[in-house]
């Protein structure tokens, strides 16, 4: 774990950081300087670039961590020309996709023209957007490989919301029309593709020259079918964090997408943890696949299901127990995303407890069965999202991704119990479960105090509770050591 923790702590700082600038982008400024519609383009935006990036790319990401062991050379710069490879399909995959959005149009046009007609006007800027999240996603994925995933979290999550920060701020005072905002927006993520492209030109790891040769037959057919099984995958995965944003859209517009994406952004804090370990523990599992290390992966497994909901659970008590102090910051047309931040917090706080589980299926030889249950999962969410969008709302479509994401962790986890014997679950992590409920309900304690002083407050007792409760029953052997470090760094200093 000494690399894991080390590199985890890194890109955990720079993904709180741009959280801060996330927030301030989408929970701020965003509501109080566009109007829902024009914020809730965005948001659609990035969901259906999100989903098409996937087909265009046709499993390459999940092919360079989980092959790249194999394709290692250190004597022989390219690494047998793994991202020269990847990039000539990955060029290929966006053209086919660019098409098939024209083609369509049509359908987009006749499905959103009544509710959210402010897409159907931009919506030719899915073309370029799909090309330059492709690049930036190959890029990103071959850092990660490299074990050189800082850059990547700096650009995704600091670079680029620092960016929309001056977009905002510079159409607010008039220096931009929202046209060219929009152009703006869209053009920041060719500068991320292009920033990645550079580091790694820097570092060495830039080749496009491709070993023709190491491409046995085999090795061609085994590619070939990774990636299939992947992409589906990968496609149903985003279109289950992206459906519901895409579904409301259409069928109740694009003003209630923008309340939904709110709420749904406040939750997203609990995802960093998990993003930040991920992004280090996957190629390391991957690696320890390849020798067949099951314990690595099965410590793995259990420590970073434990720091991820460690962390996760103090977050979600800290939002929950602070969602008026939050709502009463936005315009009063956002206060119905209050049950959305409740079903989808939650429903992050179990994703987030369950581990890399999806990780380690996917570089194992059995990703048959992510795929597998990922378009079952696909088929269930879009059935909810029709069922309760229509009679709740977007707190339905809260609940749909509730039901969702628990069944979606629950079926990976009986799997890898039944196949290899792997489960994340100690007596410590249903102890910070009961931690946090009793920070929470210790919180409830502290009669309302004006808006600033009662986040302040009600925070610092949730944190003064469950931090020493933690370290007395040593939770997360991750967390005192981090704390160990940080003690005596201060000490020296």
């Amino acid at each position: 774990m000494g690399v894991i923790r080390k590199q985890g702590i890194q890109t955990t700082v720079l993904s709180y950081i741009g959280v801060v600038l996330g927030y301030i982008n989408v929970v701020m400024l965003f509501p109080k300087f566009f109007a829902p519609e024009q914020f809730g383009l965005t948001r659609v935006l990035i969901a259906v670039v999100s989903v098409a990036a996937q087909f265009s790319l046709f499993g390459l990401t999940n092919v360079i961590i989980r092959y790249f062991p194999q394709f290692k050379n250190e004597e022989r710069k390219g690494h047998n020309g793994l991202l020269g490879w990847a990039l000539r399909w990955s060029i290929v995959g966006t053209v086919v996709m660019a098409i098939a959005l024209l083609v369509l149009r049509p359908w987009v046009v006749e499905h959103y023209q009544q509710r959210s007609a402010l897409f159907v006007e931009f919506y030719y800027l899915l073309l370029p957007f799909l090309a330059f999240e492709v690049l930036s996603q190959l890029f990103a994925h071959y850092t990660r490989a490299l074990y050189h995933s800082v850059v990547n979290v700096f650009f995704r999550e600091v670079f680029i919301r620092a960016f929309t920060l001056v977009l905002i701020l510079a159409h607010h005072f008039g220096f931009i029309g929202f046209d060219l905002f929009m152009q703006m927006f869209i053009g920041q993520y060719a500068l991320m593709a292009a920033g990645l492209g550079f580091y790694l030109m820097m570092v060495g790891q830039f080749h496009l020259k491709v070993n023709d040769s190491f491409f046995s037959t085999e090795l061609k057919n085994e590619l070939r079918n990774y990636r299939w099984f992947t992409m589906l995958s990968g496609v149903s995965s985003l279109f289950l964090m992206n459906i519901d944003v895409i579904m409301i859209g259409s069928m109740i517009g694009l003003g209630q997408t923008a309340f939904y994406s709110v709420a749904f952004y406040i939750v997203a804090l609990l995802n960093i943890p998990r993003n930040a370990l991920s992004n280090i523990a996957v190629p390391v599992i991957s690696d320890a696949w390849k020798r067949n290390d099951r314990e690595t992966i099965k410590s793995i497994y259990a420590k970073t299901a434990n720091n991820q909901l460690l962390i996760g659970t103090l977050l979600f008590v800290g939002i929950w127990a602070n969602e008026a102090n939050l709502f009463e910051l936005l315009p009063p047309e956002y206060s119905g995303g209050k049950w959305v931040l409740f079903f989808v917090g939650l429903a992050r706080l179990i994703d987030v407890g369950f581990g890399v589980n999806g990780g380690i299926i996917t570089t194992s030889e059995h990703y048959r069965f992510d795929t597998y249950s990922n378009i079952i999962l696909l088929v269930v969410t879009v059935a909810l999202n029709l069922v309760f969008i229509p009679l709740h709302g977007i707190m339905g479509a809260a609940i749909a991704t509730a039901i969702s994401l628990t069944a979606f962790n629950l079926s990976k986890y009986i799997f890898l119990k039944l196949k290899f014997g792997f489960g994340p679950f100690s007596w410590k992590w249903f102890a910070i479960i009961g931690v946090g409920a009793a920070a929470y309900a210790i919180s409830l304690l502290l009669p309302a105090q004006t808006l600033w002083v009662d986040i302040v407050l009600r925070s610092t007792i949730i944190t003064a509770v469950f931090i020493p409760l933690v370290l007395v029953l040593r939770l997360s052997d991750d967390a005192v050591a981090f704390l160990r470090t940080l003690r005596s760094r201060f000490l020296k200093a």
